[in-house]
């Protein structure tokens, strides 16, 4: 065999190959891949994924970012507003000022049996502030 019709054969094998394989969709135009899932929106016009650039707190609850779209062809820009909407687990150390409504699947009845039947036991604090009282207690005014 010749080096030349070696070469040919295998350059037909290479061919068949790459005729065997499934097709690869073009997929420039989704925009390139994010480091950060969570950062992640969608372009509401192309459909690609978009990151935060800029964002700042409205509000206790709220939340506006600055999106822009990944891919280069579209280029949009756009504000996202988020927004804490209801509380499915309650805090254990609620922020009196904080005012959202408890989910429907809460069994309210059942977390004031709980409170009202729960011993208490001592814990220290790690990774929030020192919590100023009991927001579930009674007035406890000492004066």
């Amino acid at each position: 065999m010749s080096t030349g019709e070696s070469m040919s054969n295998s350059q037909t094998e290479h061919e068949a190959l790459q005729a065997a394989k499934p097709g690869r969709q073009r997929t420039s135009h989704q925009g390139r891949r994010l480091r950060y899932e969570g950062t992640r929106f969608q372009c509401p016009h192309c459909k690609a994924s978009s990151e935060i650039r800029t964002g700042r707190m409205v509000s206790d609850t709220m939340r506006e970012a600055i999106y822009a779209c990944t891919n280069v062809e579209c280029g949009h820009t756009f504000v996202v507003l988020s927004e804490v909407a209801r509380t499915l687990s309650p805090s254990a150390t609620p922020d009196p000022t904080v005012n959202l409504p408890l989910s429907t699947h809460v069994r309210r009845d059942m977390v004031r049996v709980v409170l009202d039947n729960a011993g208490e036991s001592e814990h220290q604090a790690r990774y929030t502030l020192p919590v100023t009282g009991d927001l579930f207690a009674g007035n406890t005014d000492t004066s």
